[in-house]
C-alpha cells in the first residue's frame, strides 16, 4: 500500500483549497524506469506537478516546490478539492483519450509561459512523456507477455485493443511529437557542463531524443564517446542498432 504525506494549497485567484499527496519514498515497493526517463514508483509518477489548474475557477498557477508558503500541512476547516480533481488537470489518465487531453493541456501552457526556458523545458519534457504514454506499454501486446501469466487472456485482449488505439493516435500526431522533441533537444543541448550534477543525465536524454526522432547515427555518435556501459546504455544502444524509435521499458 502506498503511503503519502498530505498537503493543502489555496488557489491564488478564488481562494479554493486543494488537497494533494506526496509519496513517501521509503514506502515504495516497485519502481519502473522507461527509456525517456519517466520513472514510476508503485505506478505513481515521481516528477512533481508544478503546474496547477484550479478545478473551481480554471485559473492555473505555478508551484516550484510543495513547501511553505505555497502549501501547508494543516487541514483547512472549509471544504476542499481532493487530489484527483486537479492531478493531471482532472483528465482520466488511464484512457487513451485522457492521455491525448493531457498533451493538449501542455500545449496551452506553452503558449502562456512566454520566454521562460526553465518552464518550457519542464513542460516539453512532460509533453514528451504524455505523447509516449500512448505507446509506452506496447510491449504488453506481445504474445510472450500473455504467456508470462501477468494477465488473463480476456484482460490481455482488452488491453491490446487499447494499446493499438493508442498507437494509431500516436502516429496520427507524430509530426507534432517530433516538433516537440526538436524544441526539447535545443533546450537540453549545452545546458549543462561536465561539472554539473545533471550533465550525465542530460547526455542520456539527448541520446534518447535522437533515437526517438529516428536520428540513429547521431545517437550512436554520442554513445561511442561513453566508455562506461550500464544496463540502460547497453539497452538503448541495442535499440539504436535495431533502428527502433519507440519508448521502451528499461526496468520494471
Amino acid at each position: 500500500m502506498i503511503k503519502y504525506d498530505t498537503f493543502y494549497m489555496q488557489c491564488p485567484r478564488c481562494d479554493s483549497w486543494l488537497e494533494g499527496h506526496l509519496v513517501k519514498s521509503e514506502m515504495v515497493n516497485k519502481s519502473i524506469l522507461y527509456s525517456d526517463g519517466k520513472t514510476l514508483n508503485d505506478n505513481y509518477i515521481t516528477e512533481p506537478q508544478k503546474i496547477i489548474q484550479c478545478p473551481a475557477c480554471s485559473h492555473w498557477f505555478w508551484v516550484e516546490s510543495y513547501t511553505e508558503p505555497y502549501v501547508t500541512y494543516e487541514k483547512p476547516e472549509v471544504p476542499y478539492y481532493n487530489w484527483n480533481h486537479w492531478r493531471f488537470f482532472g483528465v482520466h489518465f488511464n484512457s487513451v483519450e485522457g492521455r491525448l487531453a493531457l498533451v493538449e493541456h501542455y500545449k496551452q501552457y506553452l503558449q502562456a509561459i512566454g520566454n521562460d526556458r526553465d518552464k518550457e523545458l519542464y513542460i516539453r519534457r512532460l509533453m514528451w512523456w504524455a505523447y509516449n504514454d500512448l505507446v509506452r506499454n506496447n510491449y504488453q501486446m506481445h504474445l510472450d507477455y500473455l504467456f508470462s501469466g501477468k494477465m488473463s487472456f480476456n484482460v490481455w485482449r482488452k488491453n491490446r485493443r487499447k494499446q493499438k488505439l493508442g498507437r494509431r493516435i500516436f502516429m496520427k500526431n507524430h509530426a507534432e511529437y517530433i516538433e516537440n522533441l526538436k524544441a526539447l533537444l535545443l533546450l537540453v543541448k549545452g545546458r549543462y557542463t561536465p561539472d554539473d550534477e545533471e550533465y550525465e543525465a542530460s547526455i542520456l536524454e539527448i541520446i534518447e531524443i535522437y533515437r526517438e526522432m529516428g536520428k540513429y547515427d547521431e545517437a550512436q555518435k554520442i554513445l561511442n564517446t561513453i566508455p562506461r556501459r550500464t544496463h540502460y546504455i547497453a539497452h538503448i544502444e541495442s535499440e539504436v542498432k535495431k533502428r527502433h524509435d519507440f519508448v521502451f521499458l528499461v526496468v520494471g
